[in-house]
């Protein structure tokens, strides 16, 4: 099953959290398991990172300064508290592995300009005095533009529902290989091509489900010469051992790392 992604792009004070808000809680109430990842071209705000004694600062925002002062060390950090825990790393993830670790089959994500394997919404909004031009945002990924009018073929939505209806209907999201195997140079032109609706994400020939490998849920992307490789040699392997007979092949690795599988 193709993963249903929505990427919501604009500039800075666009509205662009309040809207993934508020789908997030839409997609929630419908039943699905929601992750979204924001992406940011600056660095993200733990909270001060010295704490004052004698203030009258809540458990929450002393936590906040903790865990600030603990990744400015340039170590990898989790916080855990009764609710939730943050995982704070001293490098960038690609935002594929960081969508394995959310346990979600819907991927929202705020930002990421330049990210070219998934659709689009396009939130216009500028600040007074900006010389950002949202014509710059469409880059042929945009599905729609949420409130305010965009380019004359690209729909514009006004409602949470119709926002949420469309992440159902069209949302998606490519490996990223820029292998080639579909045909095309790289995988915006894929996508460019899914949202004119010259294709459709099944023509992704690295999420062919001759030989699928997840990782929690999420189905890794593979080179099909490679795919082609590992099918034939576990098949290989296989082969030798007693009880093998042709057929589907399940192979299930639990995690070694002592965590949830």
């Amino acid at each position: 099953m193709t993963t249903r992604a929505m990427g919501f792009v604009g500039f800075h004070n666009s509205g662009k959290t309040t809207l993934v808000v508020r789908v997030a809680e839409q997609l929630r109430r419908l039943g699905h398991r929601v992750g979204i990842i924001k992406s940011s071209h600056h660095p993200f705000d733990l909270g001060p990172s010295k704490t004052s004694l004698g203030t009258s600062q809540d458990n929450s925002q002393k936590n906040s300064q903790d865990t600030s002062r603990l990744a400015a060390t340039g170590c990898a950090v989790a916080g855990i508290d009764p609710r939730q825990t943050l995982l704070v790393r001293p490098e960038p993830l690609p935002i594929l592995s960081a969508w394995s670790l959310l346990d979600a089959d819907i991927l929202l994500i705020e930002g990421g300009k330049g990210l070219g394997f998934l659709p689009r919404i396009i939130l216009q909004r500028t600040e007074p005095g900006s010389t950002d031009d949202p014509k710059t945002l469409d880059s042929g990924l945009a599905l729609a533009v949420w409130e305010a009018g965009g380019p004359s073929e690209v729909p514009v939505l006004t409602t949470v529902e119709a926002v949420t209806d469309l992440v159902l209907q069209r949302g998606f999201l490519l490996p990223a290989l820029d292998c080639g195997a579909c045909g095309r140079k790289d995988c915006r032109t894929l996508a460019q091509d899914i949202v004119a609706g010259l294709a459709t994400p099944e023509d992704c020939r690295a999420m062919s489900e001759e030989l699928s490998v997840r990782v929690n849920g999420v189905q890794l992307g593979m080179n099909p010469f490679v795919a082609s490789i590992m099918a034939s040699t576990i098949r290989g392997m296989l082969c030798q051992l007693k009880g093998y007979a042709p057929g589907t092949i399940d192979i299930h690795l639990e995690s070694t790392s002592g965590g949830k599988s």
